[in-house]
């Protein structure tokens, strides 16, 4: 302790407390953490060193692995800490068969994208030389030149112009359907929502009805084609899914 004199007086100057000198080194401490930390946020969000140079896809079956990476190129040259899944859609939101993205950045440029696709429950007619895969709202998702390239049942498409109520029932009916069964059927057809029926390759018809509890009916039929007994039946009648008869 030592005197020092201000305006004609004496101060005495008190030595720095050891409490008072730990709270300076934690703050002179945790300031250098954060400008590190923050030295490296920067870094990596625009360093050169982690820059996309590879883009790899995975899951698509709808949209060509070409048309994606072409719309997915402006991404080459980003750093991978600036991408994520809204970039990535963005850039493929011209594609109506895609529904989600997963997105994986692996150190120090590739670019992992996961492609989550609608399902195609039907298809239908588009003119006279090509065929819309349509979704279970309806949307067109892809087109296809021929009818046997999909194990897919087919939708009148005058009826679902004219008629979308009756088209939104086909298709929600479909969509009830797990895969095995829908490559089954050759079509779907439906005079009004109450109507829905179902036309099996092998010949046999299924009445569906409405397409209220399209679960429980879509679970009796699979039950009804999984059984060996039912090889000889021409109609399966689901639309009372607790009383279904077979003809």
């Amino acid at each position: 302790m030592s005197p020092r004199t201000t305006g004609g007086q004496n101060v005495v100057t008190l030595p720095e407390t050891p409490g008072r000198r730990l709270r300076r080194r934690v703050i002179w401490v945790s300031a250098s953490v954060v400008a590190v930390i923050v030295a490296l946020m920067l870094v990596l969000l625009f360093s050169p060193l982690l820059a996309v140079q590879t883009i790899t896809v995975e899951g698509n079956k709808l949209v060509p692995t070409k048309t994606i990476n072409s719309a997915l190129a402006p991404l080459k040259g980003v750093p991978l800490p600036r991408i994520g899944p809204a970039q990535v859609k963005d850039l493929l939101a011209d594609q109506p068969s895609i529904q989600d993205v997963v997105v994986q950045a692996h150190a120090p440029g590739t670019l992992e994208v996961q492609i989550v696709e609608y399902a195609p429950v039907a298809i239908v007619k588009n003119g006279s030389k090509s065929y819309d895969l349509v979704g279970e709202d309806g949307r067109t998702l892809s087109t296809v030149a021929k009818r046997e390239s999909v194990k897919l049942p087919l939708i009148d498409a005058k009826k679902s112009a004219q008629d979308p109520e009756v088209f939104a029932a086909l298709t929600h009916v479909l969509a009830a359907l797990p895969a095995s069964a829908l490559k089954k059927l050759d079509h779907a057809s439906a005079q009004t929502v109450d109507s829905v029926q179902l036309s099996m390759t092998n010949g046999q018809k299924v009445l569906w009805g409405s397409d209220e509890r399209s679960g429980d009916k879509a679970r009796v039929l699979t039950a009804f084609l999984k059984d060996k007994n039912q090889q000889g039946v021409d109609t399966f009648d689901v639309s009372t899914p607790d009383h279904p008869v077979t003809r």
